[in-house]
């Protein structure tokens, strides 16, 4: 797919490059498995008080901001990794067990674990014939 040409803007500033009017949005991979589904987000720098994770309305919600780090004296060359606020929504494909609901930050990644909420069983009720209905036959 061919880019528009005003889609590929790149501002030099001396050595520096920017790539504006793109958003921060780490990549997240989602695996669903019988009793769970697991959400893996790849986000280097973080620490477990920049997430926020919340469930709302059958979505799963991670949001945060990665603080870009201050090196006094540096001249950028290049400037790929994503810095800033994110916020990435997951649609839910079944009911969560919220109290189950974990997650845990190591190594640069995100794991969040999302328990499935074990449905209510089809109730069955048997229908009985009234007193007055056997007293007819």
């Amino acid at each position: 797919m061919a880019e528009r040409q005003s889609d590929r803007r790149w501002v030099v500033q001396g050595y520096m490059i920017f790539r504006p009017h793109s958003r921060f949005t780490p990549p997240a991979d989602v695996i669903e498995f019988e009793d769970r589904l697991a959400v893996m987000m790849e986000i280097a720098g973080m620490k477990t008080s920049d997430f926020n994770i919340s469930l709302m309305n059958n979505h799963v919600v991670i949001s945060g901001t990665r603080e870009r780090p201050t090196l006094q004296g540096a001249a950028y060359h290049q400037v790929e990794i994503g810095y800033g606020d994110f916020r990435v929504e997951i649609a839910l494909p079944w009911s969560v067990d919220q109290d189950g609901v974990s997650a845990n930050y190591r190594d640069g990644y995100l794991h969040v674990e999302l328990p499935r909420k074990p449905e209510k069983p089809i109730r069955v009720i048997d229908v009985s014939a009234a007193e007055e209905d056997m007293d007819e036959r």
